[in-house]
Parts: structure tokens; sequence; C-alpha cells
């Protein structure tokens, strides 16, 4: 243990001597760690967070099924069934998400709440942070109890010591906030950040949706804690026995619906299926590190090099191979010691560039990166093996150097290290090749995205979503309201169109679909097909921007009657090849009603761009969707984000304790299909210029060491009438010597890593030779800049100081 600390010892007391290198590997490794830090905490985060509650090894998922495929959700009366008669589970809790209109100074807001049942937070053994939890008398109690988020109650409410009498207005119901939680607590699994918790029964006191405690509606997530001794299968086999039971009382609704149960230590399904790319993304970034590591590895040849005789000085008074070795390794542990701590600061600090990849829709999202004994445990793994690793070459060549060679000052060992040297820089240059080559496929594949014509112009449409519904709006008050917003909208001035829809493309949510077949044959025959509906308003594809290539648009006659259809150029395609579908005649169902072509319409994208083409039917708006959420679309002359304010106001002069709602640009809602090509850039992108940053350090560093050995050549070169031109050249040659064959071996990698991505990119090759080119001539450029300082030192050099070092 002495020695261990002797050697520690002598090793910071050399590192502090070498102020700037020590600098420069610090950094490097730091950045390395840092950023598989910031990974494998997201990583951490999202998989691997709902097995650190309290008890997780007995807890899981409960998750509706429809038939063979996932649904995730049951309805409250399914929820109560399994929770009164399920004797396999010491609980059954449910959750669910209700946007809630938050009134505060005359001025409404939307507030995201999880609604939950009442043991839901005591099943996950949750501690407050202050105040205290649902209990069973709040469900009885004549006021609405309610628990907040540590964020909404320090931002928002003030962050006071006490709880005591704090209230707020919520759907126009007066709520006392009971509790509040801890920051780090979102629930069991994925990204939703909760304002506020709200017990389940006592939704009907909120005014929200009476529909959502029927039995059709399926909105809520079960998660139940297993009773002692039972084991997964016994649990699922009661589970099938208590659906089989709904689905005889119920066979309306429950016919094809069953549940299964997940233990939590497999992940949420829907998290899971991130799990392998994720595990992708960080094995990507692990390469950053091992080009840190070459970086380093080839600072400490060169620190080797400079001690070469002191090492052949201790091999020559006895010391033993591992004595000489324990130096070079207490160095490296000493520095890889403090990139670990310097890497939390860059991963704290980097932390948030997560945020910048979250998905673009409008709940509230967050990865809370915690510190946990998992990642403190992948930090210091980290940390050993960037402590070991670059130190392990030269460690080598220094025990294999012998006596005489190391005494010498040009010696053949010193050829080796520095063809060793050569060999991390090329290697260096080779990866962050890659890293540039992947960065630029995937920006020019976003590129394509985002100039890929979807089907409507994009450009001046606006689009307001709102679910009066959850406010207590029923459907015939829902429809008042909004078809007032529409009169009101389109008086404003630059509004040319306005409409009203029950989605519009690009939503987050399951698609509507629907059976169909041409004339009155019915699904029985080979005519029968599937399309996607929408229901519309009069003006809808005006407002949108969606050309109407024969026949017209709804009008106020045909929603009232609702015997018409519009449909989309490839359903008129499949059902009447060759022939006029305007005036024809659908069936919609198997047996369902008749309606008449009225308009054919250009076909869309409506989820993600690439996607193979569909079929699409447009049925009149009727009163019946606008029980749920209801989408307004505006067309508008001029910069559409100016008209966002006044759409929100005159929503706000109808009923000013509604939330002002989500009104996006069509442009902006386009960033959801294109979310997928702009966060692979991101990513690229940011271990592209980490991984260049480190590869250029790391070419610096070469040139600038074998200069300063090169210092006597250059003077006599330059007393024999070498010109300054010719000694930049001579630098910048052996610069080039390694960037070439580096970018040669970046590229073949690009090209082989481009053939497993290929199926991630939009309107780009994986092999496209612009993209390939402009890699290879970027990280030549950033060779040679690398080069020019220590070219400019070669350049300088003085004839008379050179030969007297000679």
């Amino acid at each position: 243990m002495d020695t261990l600390r002797l050697d520690l010892k002598y090793a910071i007391r050399a590192l502090l001597g070498r102020p700037g290198f020590s600098a420069l590997a610090v950094l490097t490794l730091a950045l390395g760690i840092g950023v598989n830090t910031v990974a494998f905490g997201a990583l951490n985060a999202l998989i691997y967070k709902p097995t650190s509650l309290p008890g997780a090894e007995s807890l899981g998922w409960i998750l509706g099924r429809v038939g063979a495929s996932e649904a995730d959700a049951v309805s409250w009366p399914d929820y109560r069934h399994f929770a009164q008669n399920s004797r396999s589970f010491e609980a059954i809790a449910a959750e669910g998400r209700l946007p809630l209109s938050l009134q505060r100074e005359g001025a409404a807001e939307q507030l995201w709440s999880l609604v939950v049942s009442t043991n839901y937070l005591s099943m996950l053994d949750v501690r407050p942070e202050r105040g205290r939890l649902f209990t069973p008398d709040d469900v009885r109690a004549s006021e609405i109890a309610a628990v907040v988020s540590h964020r909404f109650w320090n931002n928002r409410l003030g962050g006071a010591e006490s709880i005591a009498g704090s209230t707020v207005t919520l759907n126009g119901r007066m709520v006392s906030i009971v509790g509040v939680l801890p920051d780090d607590f979102q629930g069991p699994g994925g990204l939703f950040e909760p304002d506020i918790w709200i017990p389940l029964e006592r939704l009907d006191a909120l005014n929200a949706r009476r529909e959502l405690l029927n039995r059709t509606a399926t909105w809520l997530t079960m998660v139940g804690r297993l009773r002692e001794g039972v084991t997964p299968q016994q649990a699922q086999g009661e589970l099938d026995s208590l659906s089989a039971r709904l689905a005889a009382d119920f066979p309306a609704t429950n016919e094809s619906r069953s549940v299964r149960f997940v233990p939590m230590r497999d992940g949420h399904p829907d998290v899971r299926v991130l799990a392998p790319v994720m595990w992708i993304a960080l094995a990507v970034v692990a390469l950053v590190l091992l080009i840190a590591c070459f970086n380093v590895a080839s600072l400490l040849l060169a620190r080797a090099s400079e001690r070469r005789r002191e090492l052949g000085v201790r091999s020559a008074l006895g010391a033993s191979r591992i004595r000489v070795l324990r130096p070079l390794i207490a160095e490296s542990l000493v520095l890889a010691l403090a990139s670990g701590i310097a890497s939390l600061i860059v991963a704290m600090w980097s932390a948030d560039l997560l945020a910048t990849f979250s998905l673009p829709a409008p709940i509230p999202q967050r990865l809370h990166i915690g510190v946990d004994l998992r990642l403190i445990g992948f930090v210091a793994a980290m940390v050993a093996l960037a402590g070991v690793l670059p130190a392990l070459v030269p460690a080598v060549n220094a025990t294999r150097a012998d006596l005489l060679s190391s005494l010498r000052t040009d010696s053949a060992a010193a050829g080796t290290r520095s063809r060793t040297r050569n060999g991390f820089v090329i290697a260096q240059i080779a990866g962050s090749t890659v890293f540039l080559a992947a960065a630029l496929l995937f920006a020019r594949s976003y590129l394509a995205g985002a100039a890929t014509d979807p089907g409507f112009d994009t450009r001046q449409a606006l689009v307001l979503e709102l679910t009066p519904s959850t406010y207590g709006y029923d459907a015939v008050r829902s429809e008042s309201l909004m078809r007032t917003l529409v009169e009101r909208v389109r008086a404003l001035p630059g509004v040319t169109a306005v409409a009203l829809a029950d989605r519009v493309p690009f939503y987050v949510g399951m698609a509507r679909e629907l059976q169909l077949s041409a004339g009155d044959s019915d699904c029985a025959g080979p005519d029968c097909g599937r399309a996607i509906r929408y229901d519309v308003g009069p003006q809808h594809f005006a407002a949108l921007g969606v050309r109407v290539l024969s026949g017209r648009e709804f009008t106020e006659s045909d929603v009232k009657h609702g015997a018409a259809a519009v449909i989309s150029a490839g359903t008129a395609a499949r059902l009447w090849p060759g022939r006029r579908a305007v005036g024809q005649w659908l069936r919609l169902g198997q047996v369902g009603r008749q309606v008449q072509v009225i308009g054919v319409v250009a076909d869309i994208t409506h989820r993600g761009l690439g996607e193979p083409p569909k079929s699409y039917v447009y049925l009149p708006l009727g009163v019946d969707a606008f029980a749920g959420p209801i989408s307004m679309v505006a067309r508008v002359t001029g910069e559409p984000t100016a008209f966002i304010a006044p759409i929100q106001a005159q929503l706000l002069a109808i009923d000013s304790s509604l939330p002002p709602g989500t009104v996006h640009t069509m442009e902006q809602r386009m960033e959801l299909p294109l979310w997928a090509a702009r966060t692979m850039a991101g990513f690229f992108l940011i271990c592209g210029v980490l991984s260049v940053t480190l590869a250029t350090i790391g070419l610096f560093g070469v040139t600038y060491y074998a200069v300063s050995q090169r210092t006597r050549e250059f003077g006599i070169r330059t007393a024999l009438g070498a010109t300054p031109r010719t000694m930049i050249w001579l630098v910048l040659h052996d610069g080039l010597t390694l960037a070439a064959p580096g970018i040669a071996l970046g590229l073949c990698g690009a090209l082989a890593a481009g053939r497993v991505v290929a199926n991630l990119l939009y309107g780009v090759s994986a092999s496209d030779p612009l993209t390939f080119a402009a890699a290879a001539g970027f990280q030549l450029m950033v060779a040679l800049l690398a080069c020019a300082l220590p070219a400019a030192r070669a350049a300088a050099s003085d004839p008379i100081r050179a030969l007297r070092q000679g």
C-alpha cells in the first residue's frame, strides 16, 4: 500500500510538472467518458429506471390486448373488475393522462395531469417531499385532493415550505394540494412528466369527459404488485380467467379483449423496443471513448519517449519490469481519475442536449438522468478502462527497449514508438471520418424529408387542437363552441379558409380505419379493402391545401345529411380503375351504410415520410365527433406564426375558462415525421464533432512533436538554402501521409455502416458519393489546419540555434 501511495505521489508530481500535457490528456478523456456517461444515463433512465423502484421485483404492468395486437390501455370499468376480483395481486392500480384547464388570475392555461387510482402512489412506495399521498378518505371527501410535482410546486406555486391551504382551480373546480412529490419521480416508465396527480375516483367531479368512465373508453394503464409466493405465470392464469368472464358478460366491448402481465424487470413494451437501438447508440458512442484513448495513448507514447533515458537508467539499476511499468500506469490512472471527475461535469452540462432530441409532441417530457449505483459503476468502469488502455502500449514499449537503445537519443525504439503513434492517429482520423459521413447522410436525409411534398401545402396553414369535452363540454356544446370559433377566425384579416376535422395529418395516436367496398357489395367479396378515415367539415381541403382533382368539397348540406364521401386518388384507382369515381357509391363497413362519392382529392402523407401509399376516405364531420379531440385548420396569407396569438385570443373571448389550445404551423407539425432523421443527424453530428476534435488534437500533437524532434534537421536544411515554403511542405506532407490512409479507411467503414442504416435514410443513398466526398474534403481540411502551426514553426527554424543544440 505504501508503494502504491508513493507511485501515485510521484505520478501527481510528474503530471503537475507538465501542466499542458496533463490538461490536454484530462480534457480528452473527459470528453470521451462524459459523452458515454450521458448516453448510458439516458439508457439507464429510460430502460432500467423502473427496476429501481422499491420492491420492483414484484411489480409489473397489466397491459390490454385486442386480439393478437397490443393495446396497452383498458377501460375504467374493466380496471375495477380486475382490481376487485384478483387474488394474485396485493394491489392493482391504474393511471391515465389527461389535460386540464388551470385558471389563474382570470386566465386559463393547459395543465397536464396523471389521473391515478388512490392506491397508485402508495403501491409504488413513493415518499412525498411535502405533505401526504392519497388516502381512501379522499374519495369520499367533499373537496378534491391533488398531489403536484416538485417542478410545478416551485415554478408555479412559489415553493413555500408548508402546503397548508394551497389550492388550484382546475376545470372550474377548487382542488386542494395535499402533497408534493420528489423531483425525480415520474412513474414507473416513459418520458411523460405530469404537473399534477388527481384521484381517478374523483374524475366525474372535475367536469371531465363522462365518456372516460364508460366501458368503451380504453385509456388507462394498469400496474400490479404480486402477492408473496405468486409467480407471473399464476397471475397470468388468473387474469385470463377474469378476462374471459368480462368477455362473457360484455361481448359487445370485451369479446376480443384480454390482458397480459409483464414483469417490470422485463421493461415496458413501448420502451423495451427502444433498448436495442439505445444499446447500438451506446456502442457507437463508445467509439468516441476509444478515439480518446488512442489520443491519450499517443500523448503517453510521446511522454515515454522523453523519459526513455530515465526508464533505461531504472532498468540498469536493477528495477524489475513491473517496477518500470508502475510509474507509467500510475500516471495514466491519475489522468483517468481526474478525467472521470471532469466527465461528470461534462455530463451534467451536456445532459440538457438530450432535450433537443425529445419527441415533438404536445405533452411535457423529461428524461431524468439521476445518479445511482448503476451509473456510478459505469463511470468507474470507464475510468478503469481509460486508465489502463492508453498506458498499455507505452508501458510495453518501455519494457521491450534494451538499455543501450534507451540511452541513445536517436534509437530504433523511438522509431517504433513513432510508428505506433502514427497508427493511433490514423485510427482516430478513420473513426472521425465514419462519424462525419454518417452525420452528413442523416442530415441530407432530414433535408430531403423536409423538402418532400406531403400532398398538401404546408406553408400557409395553422392547426389548433382542442378537446373541449375534457373541460366539461358535451358533444353538442363542443360543436357550438368550435363552429363559433370558426366564424370568428374566418373574420380575421388575412385568413382565407377555415375548417374543422377530427384530426389532421401528422397527429399523435392510432389511425382510424374502416372497411369499404364499391357499390352495394359487402366485404365478403374480393372488392373489399381498408381505408384510413378522416371526418372533415366544409372548406377542409381548401384550408389544408389538398388539391381537389374532380368533384367538389363538402357543403353544410352534406354535413347535415351525411350521405356523401370524398376519397383519395389512390382509393378511386383501386375501386374504379379507368373509370370516373365521382357519382359512384361506397359501402362503409361489412354491412354498413352507403354513401355517394362527391369528390376525389390528391393522395397525402398522413403519418410518416416515405410511407407506402394508403387509401383515404373523408366523411362529413358529425356531432358525435365533437365528443373527442377536434382540430381547426386555418389558411392564411403572410407569416403563419403571426396568427397564433389572434386565434388563441378568439378562443378565450368565447370562453375564458378554456386553455388557449395548442396551435402549430403545419411546417412545425412536420417535425414529427422528421424526428427520427433529425435525431440521428444530431446524434452523429455530436459524435462527429467530438471525434474530429480528438483526431485533430492527435494529429496536431504528433506533428508538433515530430517537428520538435527534427529541430536540428530543419536548421541544417535552412542553412543549406531551403525556403520556408519547402519547410512547410515537408511538415504538411508528413501530416497528409497520416490523414490520407485514415480518411480512406474511414470511408470504407462508412460505406459498410451505411448498409446497416440504409433503411433509416430517406431521399439519399447510403453510398452517396457527394456525401462521402464532402466528409473526406472536410476531414482533409481539418488535417491541414492541424498541421499549420507545426509547419509555421518549422519554417521559422533558426539554423544557428539548431546547430548549437546539435
